[in-house]
């Protein structure tokens, strides 16, 4: 759960490097120039809860051809940022992560093991507003952009489960797979997972089991198929996958119990994150993009991002007969 919500940040962090391929030299016009990454984390559902999330930092040049090598943080601390949203303006303050190995803001991170990024909260935040930031260098540079908020999306189910959530419905009536739909907008990435809670024995800690969407055979085995990012409307799960994923927690090293519900969510990226996530998965490694690959920015001043992005989600209690037939089978 904790991972989806820093997600994009960590993809964000990815940009400030750069690296190069063996008929490619970088070196020939270096400029260097400041990378605004910043994204508003929506919540619609709680208005006090919404928050703007920035990153400064400066592309630089090494020795060599090996971006590894260089051994200077490019983030840049104490810069001057603000939000502007509906004539109000936010200021946004400098805050310090600590990178660890089970963060995701990046699993290679080689600098200090204290990440400093901005943030401000903004009350009262309503879909399709306008909304702009700007950030003032310590040498006095400005770095600007602006996004239209998401609208909101309303999730669709081929299935209630008014009950309880179970498997054991009428196929005949209902076909074998779960269909969740939401409404497809262009442009839009979407990332959808279905998750089970659960806990193990003396460990107060809950872990999710994602469900995968179908079972493939390859080369005589089961393989599991789970969802990657999407741009169309719906995503199906086959009831039968959902029963596998169930089985296996139950029957999984020190399993305890069931949390005795099912979620599901979605984060969705709007437009220009969408294209700048599009843009760098032709990334070379966690740290470095190609220079000839061409990078979506819409900041002016400088490169970067800034845009909206937000996670749905749905819960379904567990029908206590369809939780009890996996419980029996530990």
């Amino acid at each position: 759960m904790k991972n989806l919500k820093i997600m994009v940040l960590a993809l964000f962090l990815s940009l400030i490097n750069l690296s190069c391929q063996e008929d490619f030299n970088p070196k020939t016009d270096f400029i260097e120039r400041y990378v605004l990454t910043s994204y508003v984390d929506l919540d619609y559902d709680n208005y006090k809860t919404t928050t703007v999330y920035a990153t400064i930092s400066k592309i630089y040049d090494v020795n060599g051809l090996d971006p590894s090598q260089n051994k200077i943080n490019p983030y840049i601390s104490w810069a001057n940022i603000c939000c502007y949203y509906r004539g109000d303006t936010y200021y946004l303050e400098q805050d310090t992560l600590k990178i660890s190995k089970d963060t995701l803001i990046p699993p290679t991170f080689k600098y200090d093991t204290i990440q400093v990024f901005y943030k401000a909260r903004i009350r009262y935040i309503f879909p399709n507003y306008s909304i702009s930031i700007k950030a003032v260098m310590p040498d006095g540079k400005v770095l600007s952009a602006s996004t239209q908020l998401l609208e909101g999306l309303q999730l669709g189910f081929s299935y209630n489960f008014d009950r309880g959530f179970t498997t054991r419905i009428n196929r005949f009536l209902f076909g074998n797979v779960f269909t969740i739909s939401w409404g497809s907008i262009s442009g839009h990435l979407f990332f959808p997972q279905l998750l089970i809670p659960y806990q193990k024995l003396n460990d107060y800690t809950w872990y999710y089991k994602e469900v995968p969407c179908t079972y493939v055979k390859n080369n005589g085995q089961y393989e599991p198929v789970y969802p990657s990012y999407m741009s169309h409307d719906s995503i199906s799960y086959d009831y039968s996958a959902i029963d596998s994923a169930m089985a296996q927690v139950s029957h999984s090293e020190n399993f305890d119990n069931f949390r005795n519900e099912i979620i599901f969510q979605m984060v969705e990226l709007d437009g220009p994150l969408s294209k700048y996530y599009e843009s760098i998965h032709g990334s070379i490694d966690s740290y470095s993009i190609s220079l000839d690959q061409s990078v979506y920015s819409n900041v002016s001043g400088g490169l970067g991002i800034f845009g909206s992005k937000r996670k749905l989600t749905k819960y379904w209690s567990l029908d206590r007969n369809y939780m009890v037939l996996f419980l029996q089978k530990k």
